[in-house]
């Protein structure tokens, strides 16, 4: 176990976010030039995934006390904005690790100094649960298969989903999330065969015989929802104030509509340059296009939109949080119903662009179509489903009780 006062005593400045930023934009080209290869190796490669640790991105959440720099969700939704216009693949790990370097902070002191005994240690999470839990003294043995481990394989620690027997031997058991060292982890590299986001690699590991974790290092569902963790706590631990239910999906979306944004931008180069058959014997060029012209104005400005209405949200939850308040339940599922609505935009502008690209569009090396397959891939998330979350505010909006997860 790491001393605490020795992690403090190595931190590094805490460098501008938009420096880290503008080092993450920098290697954008890079991250697109490899997308076929990443698509191939169904993961990120190591020489990526080392190029986004030198920039600081993987700290941008991570808790001060252990090299972090703790920016806000806000933050992290600009770095999937920023990553998916090149690579939706590398956009959703990249995200998803600064999202759970963040998580970390939920739990109790003792197992986030096991976590970032090495302060530069990625995570990977997945949450189809195992009803293999056995209480233990101390803790619980758990066994079972997990689905869904995006970026398991740059990971040196897991959250896994377990469902706890209750203790009074009635009723349901109890929903938790158990971190456990990748060391006791098996992954099945076979197991990511799919259509979109190809190169997150989130595979399905599985854990034979049944390995302990101590008390410490399990969470209750419960608690996380309800944002009393034990993170809150700790004293000088300010990230545990920022609710996973609410914030947590930034970490999805933000990627799409950095692929719708990627998107628009690769057909806009395209059709700046192409010529199309307008009637027998006559070309014309596709940038003169009237039809071309509104796709490209109206796409635009759809992708704007679901930005700009995600960061409006999410920096108004912050500052809340930051002045010691609680948000209202209309505010938690604004910013929801705003998750809702990126996602859902920023997919339909990836299909209108697709739509209209031509024959070529079908090329596996073209970009547009790399960008239209992951985004409306990552849409289907149950997590940020549109119909869902814009009934759980018209709800609220109606003086009833919404229901969901927010």
């Amino acid at each position: 176990m790491q001393n605490t006062s020795t992690v403090r005593a190595a931190e590094p400045l805490r460098p501008e976010f938009d420096t880290i930023l503008q080092r993450v934009a920098a290697l954008g080209s890079r991250f697109g030039e490899r997308a076929p290869a990443t698509e191939k190796a169904k993961r990120i490669s190591e020489e990526t995934m080392a190029e986004l640790r030198e920039t600081g991105l993987f700290k941008v959440m991570q808790p001060k006390r252990f090299g972090g720099y703790e920016y806000p969700p806000s933050a992290m939704a600009r770095v999937g904005f920023e990553l998916g216009r090149h690579c939706g693949s590398t956009a959703w790990c990249g995200t998803l690790a600064v999202c759970f370097g963040w998580m970390t902070a939920f739990f109790p002191l003792e197992a986030q100094e096991e976590v970032w005994e090495d302060t530069d240690n990625l995570l990977a999470v997945s949450y189809t649960p195992t009803p293999k839990v056995t209480p233990a003294d101390g803790g619980y043995m758990i066994a079972g298969s997990w689905p869904w481990a995006s970026g398991i394989d740059s990971a040196a620690w897991a959250i896994l989903a377990g469902l706890v027997p209750n203790p009074a031997g009635e009723g349901p058991p109890m929903l938790s999330w158990f971190l456990v060292p990748v060391t006791d982890i098996t992954i099945d590299h076979d197991s990511w065969n799919v259509a979109g986001l190809q190169g997150t690699g989130s595979k399905t590991v599985h854990i034979t015989e049944p390995v302990f974790v101590p008390a410490h290092r399990v969470l209750p569902i419960k608690a996380v929802m309800t944002g009393a963790v034990p993170g809150r706590d700790i004293p000088d631990n300010p990230q545990a104030k920022y609710t996973y239910p609410t914030f947590g999906p930034t970490a999805l979306v933000s990627p799409i509509v950095g692929m719708a944004q990627g998107a628009v931008e690769a057909f806009t180069e395209i059709a700046a340059g192409a010529t199309r058959l307008a009637r027998p014997g006559v070309f014309e060029k596709v940038a003169e296009s009237k039809l071309i012209q509104r796709l490209v104005g109206s796409n635009a400005a759809r992708v704007d939109a679901a930005r700009v209405m995600m960061l409006m949200s999410l920096q108004e939850g912050e500052a809340v949080l930051d002045n010691g308040g609680t948000l209202t339940i209309e505010q938690r599922t604004r910013i929801r119903r705003n998750h809702g609505f990126a996602g859902r935009t920023a997919a339909e502008v990836t299909q209108e662009l697709y739509n209209k690209s031509g024959a070529a569009a079908a090329g596996l090396d073209f970009k547009v179509q790399r960008q239209w397959r992951d985004a409306n891939s990552a849409a289907t998330h149950s997590s940020i489903d549109w119909d869902m979350l814009a009934e759980m505010y018209g709800t609220q909006m109606l003086g009833l009780q919404p229901v969901g997860i927010f």
